[in-house]
């Protein structure tokens, strides 16, 4: 009997080994095969959701950029106007990659990437608008 494919749950052990991967080796460092084994899922898996590693880079970018905008809302109680809550944003951003070296590598990834620096910059954009 065939073995079911779960997306979701594929999508989630990616998602969980590229984190662990990027943080400990950096993204240039992380194959997609340490990938594919860390995530135990296969390379058709992979493909199926992702295309490739900038994929998975730009579904971490998001993530980061809610989670940052978010964490800048919730310093100014979400009374700040948009700009002081960009400002925290950056400030979060830029404290986080002081923190770790492969951390960085992946910020310079996402703002050297075409696809992700298009999120970044529209995101950015729809925050300030607001």
């Amino acid at each position: 009997m065939a073995r079911r494919y779960n997306s979701e749950e594929s999508k989630r052990r990616i998602l969980s080994a590229c984190v662990r991967l990027f943080i400990e080796k950096g993204y240039h460092n992380t194959t997609v095969a340490e990938i594919l084994s860390e995530a135990n899922v296969t390379n058709s898996s992979f493909q199926n959701i992702f295309r490739a590693k900038d994929g998975v880079l730009l579904d971490l970018t998001e993530f980061m950029f809610d989670s940052q905008f978010a964490a800048a809302r919730n310093v100014g109680k979400n009374t700040l106007a948009p700009v002081y809550t960009y400002a925290a944003e950056t400030a979060i951003q830029m404290t986080l990659t002081e923190l770790n070296e492969n951390l960085r590598d992946i910020y310079v990834e996402a703002y050297s990437n075409g696809s992700t620096t298009e999120y970044i910059f529209q995101r950015t954009s729809t925050e300030l608008y607001g």
